[in-house]
């Protein structure tokens, strides 16, 4: 199963499921890309059914994709982050300013700057015992105020950074570099929820925090290491969209909480914690983006394209709910 339980009361964390076989809701997103794909044919023909084009949804879903994978051990702790979105702005304009440093130095500082946001957001909640929601909204706000501000509320030009415009739109034997980045942090993810002790102590946090810390489960540290790995996941989503805009914009990633949140809870991973799926989150991103990308070809109107993005949220929230 790709899901992994959550630990017993009176013992140490149980093991993580093996993951080698799909449960129930991994099949059912899986027919229902297939019946997608199948809709996107009859009314849209080879302007979506074509390998272009789904290479063009897989680039678009990959940033938000990266951040839902952070995202799946925040919810698996019963936690929520609503500042990714405002993170990678910030990660990326804290890179841009050494642009003229360079690639590394770029991806670096990108990267750095999300671990530090997510140690904040860390901080506060298992440590200052903020609740989630309260303390990410926060960061939401300080980080889109320190995007504005470094940038001087303008976009910085990375146009120059050959390697870091690679990350955005360059190919790996004709397979877009976001999506093989996507892909190697989704497999990372996977191997350290089921394949670990860290997975399990994850969702035994989030199933019951108190039966896990008799069970000696360092309750704090995980719950601070979990918005760490979000923030590490907001960097790394950033150099992406860095590399694809060829710009640091300061205004970039508004509502990916939004996107990446809904792939989460679409793909299995329970709100109330103690559950959670790497394969069932990769699904979800690949269904919100195929998704958005049929309504885009079929010129609905972007307020369209919202309200159906709110009602998928809210049928996969009731779906959870009634399920369990």
């Amino acid at each position: 199963m790709t899901t992994t339980p959550a630990a017993p009361a009176a013992n140490a964390p149980a093991p993580a499921r093996s993951g080698r076989k799909f449960n129930f809701q991994d099949y059912a997103l899986v027919a229902v890309i297939a019946i997608l794909i199948i809709v996107g044919g009859i009314l849209e023909g080879s302007s979506f059914v074509s390998k272009d084009n789904f290479f063009n949804v897989l680039r678009q879903g990959s940033i938000v994709g990266v951040l839902a994978i952070g995202m799946t051990f925040v919810i698996a702790t019963a936690g929520i982050d609503l500042s990714v979105g405002s993170m990678v702005a910030a990660c990326g304009v804290a890179g841009g300013l050494l642009v003229d440093s360079g690639d590394l130095m770029f991806i670096v500082a990108a990267l750095a700057f999300g671990i530090a946001l997510g140690a904040i957001n860390g901080a506060a909640i298992s440590y200052g015992k903020v609740v989630p929601f309260i303390a990410t909204l926060a960061m939401l706000l300080i980080a889109r105020g320190l995007a504005l501000w470094m940038s001087d509320k303008t976009p910085i030009s990375l146009f120059s950074l050959d390697s870091v415009r690679w990350f955005g739109t360059g190919e790996i034997l004709t397979i877009p570099s976001s999506l093989v980045v996507f892909l190697v942090v989704a497999a990372i993810g996977w191997v350290l929820l089921n394949r670990t002790p860290y997975g399990r102590y994850v969702v035994a946090v989030g199933g019951n925090p108190e039966a896990a810390r008799i069970a000696g489960v360092k309750v704090q540290r995980i719950l601070f290491s979990v918005y760490v790995l979000s923030g590490l996941c907001a960097g790394i989503a950033a150099v992406l969209l860095c590399g694809r805009l060829a710009s640091a914009s300061p205004v970039s990633g508004n509502l990916y909480e939004l996107d990446a949140i809904a792939a989460v809870v679409i793909g299995g991973t329970s709100l109330a914690g103690g559950r959670a799926t790497i394969v069932g989150t990769v699904l979800g991103v690949i269904t919100f983006a195929l998704v958005f990308n049929l309504l885009t070809l079929m010129n609905l109107a972007v307020e369209i394209q919202q309200v159906t993005k709110g009602g998928i949220i809210l049928a996969a929230v009731l779906l959870q709910r009634r399920s369990s």
